[in-house]
């Protein structure tokens, strides 16, 4: 089931907010037309959540980037025809509903390396399902994991509102759901950790990531920007540029990250987000975006 890319908000540490909704495509800033800067260094951690790219636009961000997903098993038309001379792998998911084995081998393209799991299945508007549920599909993604020689990432969790729950528990917080998740399916393959996060500053963000260091897996950041400042309209593109500078020189850092995604190419929802403008432009926050150093390199605007 393919979602209609919908935004999560995250919380400010324990603060719950309502989740935001990102569903079409909208134009960006200003675009940057010419090419990213030669010498670039393409990040092996850095990727980017969006299901729209044309050919060009996964052309325009490939310098920087490695990977993307699009809440999808199989890549979108527009990209499909350059990911894999662009060195851009793609990552299938199996977003929600109940898939089958069949239908997910089918659909994920040769060379996938990673199957990511359900999106925010906490989430009563997104995949919705309990963690038992979410326990009893596991076996199907286990077994097209096996035949396809994937790595499994979990179920990609963020804090909510509108939440499941189960035996008298509401899974508001993350990691109270992995924990029950992890409970019902004990011998399940996990190879990694999906989580998401919209607080604007790099101490909460840090803060976030620790709490999931206890399951001692690699931990994917799939969902990531500035979303939940008050009022929005102070959210401009100098203060998206200042988080995601910070943010990126600790992701890249991290030891525990392996993979982070921003969210995203084209939306309305959060101000000031936009990696795109017009097909194949990069906006002057995807500009950055592409050109900021990899590793341990000194991060710059």
């Amino acid at each position: 089931m393919r979602p209609s890319l919908r935004l999560p908000v995250a919380l400010a540490l324990a603060v719950l907010l309502s989740p935001l909704l990102a569903c079409d495509p909208a134009a960006g800033e200003p675009s940057q037309p010419e090419d990213p800067t030669p010498g670039v260094t393409k990040s092996e951690k850095r990727g980017l959540g969006y299901g729209y790219h044309s050919a060009e636009d996964l052309k325009a961000l490939s310098p920087g980037m490695s990977w993307w997903y699009n809440w999808s098993p199989k890549p979108e038309s527009g990209a499909a025809s350059v990911y894999v001379s662009e060195k851009v792998s793609f990552v299938p998911m199996a977003w929600g509903g109940t898939p089958t084995v069949a239908q997910l081998e089918s659909e994920i393209p040769a060379g996938a390396q990673h199957l990511l799991g359900f999106n925010e299945p906490n989430f009563k508007s997104q995949a919705n399902k309990t963690p038992r549920q979410a326990a009893a599909l596991w076996p199907v993604l286990e077994e097209v994991a096996r035949r396809k020689g994937l790595k499994l990432v979990s179920p990609a969790v963020n804090y909510c509102g509108d939440c499941v729950s189960e035996d008298g528990v509401t899974f508001t917080d993350p990691v109270v759901y992995l924990d029950a998740f992890f409970k019902a399916c004990a011998n399940c393959q996990v190879d990694a950790i999906a989580i998401h996060w919209y607080a604007c500053d790099l101490s909460a963000l840090k803060w976030y990531v620790g709490q999931f260091k206890k399951y001692d897996k690699p931990l994917w950041l799939t969902e990531f920007a500035c979303g939940d400042m008050k009022p929005s309209t102070a959210i401009t593109v100098d203060v998206q540029k200042k988080y995601m500078v910070d943010a990126i020189g600790y992701l890249e850092t991290e030891p525990a990250i392996e993979r982070y995604a921003w969210f995203s190419g084209r939306n309305n929802e959060i101000p000031s987000i936009n990696l795109l403008g017009a097909s194949g432009e990069l906006t002057e926050l995807g500009r950055l975006y592409v050109t900021l150093a990899a590793g341990a390199e000194k991060q710059s605007p």
